[in-house]
């Protein structure tokens, strides 16, 4: 950019006063220059250039990354090796999954998987995937790499929820596979979507390694800033098949006290927080600074009754116990009202989840108290008679649903008594307990209630270690057919047995607070293990 320079004329510069006095001048147009063509040599640069991930920390506008609040260490990045939630939120930047499920209606949509077909026996599902998809390594994915991930899943425990009715999938070509079943089971696809795709040469020769993965997702680890215990950084994959992420990179904060996560957010040092300890929603909301919501979680609080210890095998001694239940109080009490009243490990969101014509357990010390003499306990119980104490998990709100539920059982002359327990999730699976409160997920399909509800879930997830050969025949039969109205009928039978059987006392599904930075643009959903997708954030 020409910059005019206006000289003063004169005949003869006779004196130096007049020479220094040219020199200054001439000195500070140049300068003058030199910053307006630094200025337009800015101006002019490419707006859609994607900056380079630095170390440094990301600016304002297009270059601002995004910090989020992780409540626990991240145990793995290996996605077949746990189901902890907190390394899902990872997972769910990093990798995807042949299909993902609607959260809100349970519709299947295709993803690295663009459509399929389904043999006339039910039992081999013929997949096509998208072609030129990258891995974060630059390889193309290819129908090996499926099959690879597939087979890999089938054989780790953690994953078994979701495959235990797969047999084996075997490549058809570039990008063709197909996955035989063991048994038909119409949900298939609702289990895909909870099973990540991982590159086959990448995923051997480092095999397990918490600090490392690849996959085909919108961000990818950054180098150098993989810390499990303190924090974790992504930046955006830019060969990402949808297209590079507004957000160029999300930080993934460990932050163990919920108190201290909700200052970050106050001070800024977070811009995006799961409200863990619900007491410290409100007051965040009240302040006005926030963008915030609520949303119903595939997630219920329930206590879990091992149906084969006396006299807990008693039906009609777990029904009183549920009658004596008085889960409004016990949810105010124990999560602030930010959740509502169970009836199954599952809520009427899951497809075939009916409990119109179900018995209602709504709190009722008068019918407890008639469960309890039919029972053959006419005056009560006390369960310290039969060395049997209600189990809590310490420090959460799990303790609080003890302590008010220890208060609601005695109205109707239930007394027990309470104890901490660090091992209850190994004492469930293996039924070396009696009473304990626990929490589970649930997904879009009745058809995932057989692990919790089903003879092949004892051992399992099946806590209660409850067998109904009835229910476990109604199961077969709704994985067996894929007409929708039939499966609705058949499920609907399932839930009003269980419900009065009464394996479990369910309490609550709990609600997730979020509260975010004002200026960020971002999207929940009612979902545990993907409740969120930095991918869809953007900056004001």
């Amino acid at each position: 950019m020409p910059v005019a320079i206006k000289r003063k004329e004169s005949n003869r510069m006779t004196n130096e006063k007049s020479m220094i006095m040219k020199k200054l001048a001439l000195l500070l147009a140049c300068l003058m220059l030199f910053a307006v063509l630094a200025a337009c040599t800015s101006n002019g640069e490419d707006p859609d250039e994607t900056p380079a991930a630095t170390d440094e920390t990301p600016g304002e506008g297009d270059d601002k990354g995004v910090n989020v609040y992780v409540e626990g260490i991240i145990s793995s990045l290996d996605p077949y090796s746990s189901i902890e939630y907190v390394n899902w939120y990872v997972w769910n930047q990093i990798y995807e999954t042949l299909v993902t499920v609607d959260a809100e209606t349970g519709e299947i949509i295709p993803a690295l998987a663009k459509e399929h077909t389904i043999s006339e026996d039910g039992l081999t599902y013929s997949f096509v995937l998208e072609e030129g998809v990258k891995f974060h390594n630059d390889a193309e994915l290819k129908a090996p790499d499926v099959v690879f991930s597939l087979n890999t899943a089938m054989e780790m425990p953690a994953m078994s929820s979701w495959t235990n009715m797969m047999e084996k999938a075997e490549a058809t070509g570039d990008y063709t596979f197909d996955l035989t079943l063991k048994r038909q089971y119409a949900a298939l696809p609702s289990m895909l979507a909870q099973l990540p795709i991982v590159n086959e040469a990448f995923y051997s020769s480092n095999d397990n390694h918490y600090d490392i993965a690849c996959g085909t997702g919108p961000y990818m680890l950054e180098e150098g800033k993989v810390d499990p215990n303190t924090e974790i950084t992504a930046v955006r994959f830019d060969d990402y098949r949808k297209g590079p992420a507004s957000i160029p990179s999300v930080t993934f904060k460990v932050i163990t006290d919920a108190s201290t996560a909700t200052i970050q957010l106050e001070t800024g040092e977070l811009d995006f927080l799961m409200v863990y300890s619900v007491s410290n929603y409100q007051p965040l909301v009240d302040t006005g600074n926030f963008n915030s919501t609520l949303v119903s979680a595939p997630h219920t609080a329930y206590i879990s009754i091992n149906n084969t210890v006396e006299p807990l095998n008693n039906k009609a001694l777990r029904q009183a116990l549920n009658y004596a239940a008085d889960k409004e109080t016990i949810t105010l009490v124990a999560y602030e009202g930010l959740a509502v009243p169970a009836r199954m490990l599952c809520n009427e969101t899951s497809f075939g989840a009916d409990f119109s014509e179900a018995t209602d357990f709504t709190f009722d010390i008068d019918k407890a108290k008639e469960k309890l003499a039919e029972a053959g306990f006419p005056d009560g119980i006390n369960f310290d008679d039969y060395d049997i104490e209600l189990d809590y998990i310490p420090g959460s709100y799990h303790e609080k649903i003890a302590q008010s539920l220890k208060e609601s059982w005695s109205q109707a002359g239930i007394e027990v008594s309470l104890r901490a327990s660090e091992t209850y999730n190994s004492d469930s699976a293996a039924g070396t307990y009696t009473l304990v409160t626990q929490g589970s997920s649930f997904t879009a399909d009745m058809s995932f209630m057989a692990t919790m509800y089903g003879t092949e879930g004892i051992d399992a997830t099946n806590y209660a270690r409850y067998s109904n050969p009835e229910v476990d025949d109604l199961f077969a039969q709704g994985d067996a057919t894929t007409d929708s109205a039939e499966r609705l009928a058949i499920y609907k039978e399932i839930c009003e047995i269980v419900i009065d059987d009464c394996p479990h006392i369910p309490i609550q599904h709990k609600q997730m607070p979020f509260v975010w930075n004002k200026d960020l643009d971002a999207k929940v959903y009612p979902s545990n293990d993907h409740p969120w997708y930095v991918y869809e954030w953007s900056w004001k």
